[in-house]
């Protein structure tokens, strides 16, 4: 399946991972899921590593519908991991739609740096 998580209780952290090629079906699934985990907090921070994909099949309105459609609380920190431009493009989109519900989302070129403002260690 292309886009995972795993959730990380001892620290606090949701990982996600997207894989080639992304379509829209598997990140609304990938949401789906998330929500409806019995171990998802919606106050753990999340890394979401986007760093292998070089096809995002998901259409713009996709990204803005799903940013406003938060399973995160409002101030949880979040980084995504992007090193492409297509999926960086799409991840700041999506940054910035959820930012005016007050998500707390960065989108970073270097998971080291996304990790270190995450207040992590790898």
């Amino acid at each position: 399946m292309p886009v995972t998580y795993t959730i990380d209780k001892e620290r606090q952290l949701v990982i996600s991972r997207v894989l080639d090629p992304a379509t829209e079906g598997e990140v609304l699934e990938h949401n789906r899921k998330l929500k409806t985990d019995p171990q998802f907090d919606p106050t753990y921070r999340q890394l979401a590593d986007m760093t292998d994909v070089t096809e995002l099949l998901v259409p713009t309105n996709t990204v803005r519908d799903t940013a406003y459609d938060q399973a995160f609380a409002p101030g949880v920190r979040r980084a995504f991991v992007a090193n492409k431009d297509g999926v960086f493009g799409m991840a700041r989109m999506y940054a910035l739609h959820a930012e005016s519900l007050g998500q707390v989302v960065e989108v970073f070129r270097d998971r080291a740096e996304a990790v270190e403002w995450l207040g992590l260690e790898d």
